[in-house]
């Protein structure tokens, strides 16, 4: 018998490691198979084995992020501390799932419940908590928003009572599975918005050199101008994040200069660098510039360690987790501005969501991953969450 349970937990690990292979980026039509890792976890025998099904299932979900920290830290250490990196962020964000496990079945609906808002909602272990499996509710519960998501958690609450409503449950996810929606992966773009990827590579942070920054400026600009933007109907361009990079008042100038000469009746919002204090530290943010006036709103979670190195460090970005993240668009419409690393969590998009916005903005700079899962994975949480809250979306990258 226990030779038996021993091979049914293997089983159960390596079926989580297969969904967060395929669900996210090898086959988007199985995004729906996510929902069934918690539902595998109260399946689960032991606390350990328990833990090596949502380890398994981040590991394979994430696994772009070993390749890609290899490349962004490539200049300060080597593929083995960035390797160290990848695991340590899933196997911290794993661990609520170990500790809240029990052997008694009302705790163990309870402890799901709980390992989830720690996960996932609460810091400092959510600022790691990547790809939630509540991320696909929608694809059971589409455009229910909040209802879906606690009504998911429910189930599995549930489902850590009785086996029967587990198998129940998982019947009904593989139904979902084989029977998907197209919509599902290409949601309604946002009218009135136009996305311009670019390909610009690595773009680093501006250096407040004049020269440079126009430099910059002109290279960017040179590229817009070869699109013919100024001729489109849309009255709003989104460029990836950091395009801008560092941005000083002579900057800004720069950039409300060609836009106001260039797009002179368009609203362009783009990524940029913004200094706080002495200049050492920055907010990394969505800047809108429309008729010469300036509006923006920073990034919630900055990538940690890489960009957000700790609350007493004196450079990198800011940590501002309780911003709603909200950028009025000239047409009225409120934008919910998702930056790069922020469209893996979750607190991000609920924080959003209370503001009821009309439209989702994700915008990436990918150079670092372009040949990884990761931009995959990224537009597919994207595309998950407008499908759970019903609301379009559109997705910019620079590679």
């Amino acid at each position: 018998m226990s030779a038996l349970w021993k091979t049914k937990d293997i089983a159960i690990i390596l079926t989580a490691a297969a969904i967060g292979f395929a669900g996210f980026t090898t086959v988007p039509r199985m995004t729906a198979l996510i929902l069934a890792v918690p539902v595998l976890w109260t399946l689960a025998d032991s606390r350990y084995s328990a833990f090596a099904v949502i380890l398994a299932y981040k590991l394979a979900a994430s696994r772009g992020l070993l390749p890609g920290a290899a490349v962004f830290l490539s200049e300060y250490h080597t593929p083995l501390q960035a390797a160290i990196l990848y695991f340590l962020m899933s196997f911290g964000a794993s661990l609520p799932f170990l500790i809240f496990w029990d052997d008694d079945k009302k705790l163990k609906a309870m402890g799901i419940v709980t390992a989830f808002l720690i996960a996932y909602l609460l810091p400092p272990i959510s600022l790691i908590g990547i790809i939630n499996p509540l991320l696909a509710s929608g694809t059971i519960f589409r455009g229910q928003g909040f209802g879906g998501m606690l009504a998911m958690l429910e189930i599995y609450a549930a489902c850590s009572v009785s086996r029967k409503t587990t198998c129940a449950v998982l019947c009904i996810i593989a139904m979902f599975t084989v029977f998907p929606r197209d919509s599902w992966f290409d949601p309604s773009a946002p009218e009135g918005i136009m996305a311009v990827d670019t390909s610009f590579g690595r773009l680093g942070s501006g250096s407040f050199n004049f020269e440079r920054d126009f430099e910059r400026v002109n290279m960017i600009f040179n590229d817009l101008k070869k699109r013919n933007l100024s001729g489109i109907e849309e009255k709003i361009i989104i460029l990836p994040e950091t395009i801008a990079g560092r941005l000083n008042r002579t900057g800004i100038e720069l950039w409300r200069g060609e836009i106001q000469k260039s797009l002179p009746d368009k609203a362009v919002v783009f990524g940029a660098e913004l200094p706080t204090g002495d200049g050492k530290k920055y907010d990394n943010a969505a800047v809108m510039l429309y008729e010469g006036k300036i509006a923006f709103t920073r990034q919630r979670i900055p990538v940690p360690y890489s960009m957000f190195k700790g609350p007493f460090a004196m450079t990198g970005a800011n940590l501002h987790p309780w911003e709603c993240g909200i950028l009025p668009l000239p047409d009225g419409r409120k934008a919910a501005m998702i930056v790069c690393y922020e469209a893996f969590l979750t607190w991000p998009y609920i924080a959003s969501m209370t503001q009821k916005p009309d439209v989702i903005i994700s915008i990436a700079n990918l150079w670092w991953r372009r040949e990884t899962s990761l931009p995959a994975a990224q537009k597919t949480a994207v595309s998950l969450w407008t499908l759970t809250f019903g609301i379009p979306a559109v997705f910019v990258q620079n590679i």
